[in-house]
């Protein structure tokens, strides 16, 4: 009998060749699947190993409990990596919610009840999370220096700012469009303009710019540039 439990090291060793022969080894597929098997037969070796090598020391149950936490440890030590990554490391993820308080947002007061849209960083378990306003809604009109909008998005890498007006106005003498994709730059004395479109003509230097206009600032020389080109939110969709 003790020799028989001495031989089967050996004997799982063994295994491995037949094992292994069963992969295609042509195919990436057929080496995973061969490597798979070598290791998984390796580790059985070790597990008997443990087993033995407590033979003096334990009686035959905890041998046995031994042996088995051994052989599972890379399963617990795989899940407790997992979960630990699931739970404690940091996630980037955003929400959508309706502020029950005002909302400050690049100097403008956005009242309780705006739909508020954030990123989200830190740890799923974290109590205290890091929310970076993303853009703030209001159906009420809020004010911006002396613009009246309806919402702001703020520019990731610029202090620019994307606001929707809640109807036309006159910015820096230009008439603009109310609604979205009207950018302008917090100053000191207000807001400048850096584009929007026209919702009606202007006289510029001797020439008309018509209504529907793209005008915007250069930021290099401040000179206004024109474009025509109609308003995303005016666009056709794209037939399928």
């Amino acid at each position: 009998m003790k020799r028989f439990r001495q031989r089967i090291p050996f004997a799982l060793l063994l295994g491995l060749f037949p094992l292994s022969s069963h992969a295609d080894v042509g195919s990436l597929g057929g080496l995973a699947v061969a490597a798979f098997e070598i290791v998984t037969v390796f580790w059985l070796c070790l597990t008997v190993v443990v087993f033995l090598l407590l033979r003096k020391r334990l009686s035959l149950l905890k041998r046995i409990g031994a042996a088995l936490l051994f052989l599972v440890s890379p399963v617990l030590m795989l899940a407790w990596a997992l979960f630990k990554s699931y739970m404690f490391d940091d996630y980037t993820s955003e929400e959508t919610v309706t502020a029950p308080k005002p909302v400050l947002a690049a100097g403008a007061t956005f009242p309780a009840g705006s739909i508020a849209h954030y990123e989200v960083k830190g740890s799923r378990i974290s109590l205290h999370k890091q929310r970076t306003l993303l853009d703030v809604h209001s159906d009420q009109p809020v004010s911006l220096g002396k613009l009246r909008i309806n919402s702001i998005k703020p520019d990731e890498y610029s202090t620019e700012l994307q606001v929707a007006l809640s109807g036309d106005q006159l910015l820096d003498g230009w008439p603009c469009a109310g609604g979205d994709y009207t950018i302008v730059d917090p100053e000191p004395n207000g807001v400048e303009l850096r584009s929007c479109w026209l919702s009606a003509a202007r006289e510029w230097q001797g020439q008309t710019v018509a209504a529907g206009t793209y005008v915007t600032r250069n930021g290099e020389s401040n000179e206004w540039l024109f474009a025509v080109m109609p308003k995303p939110s005016d666009a056709p969709a794209d037939n399928p």
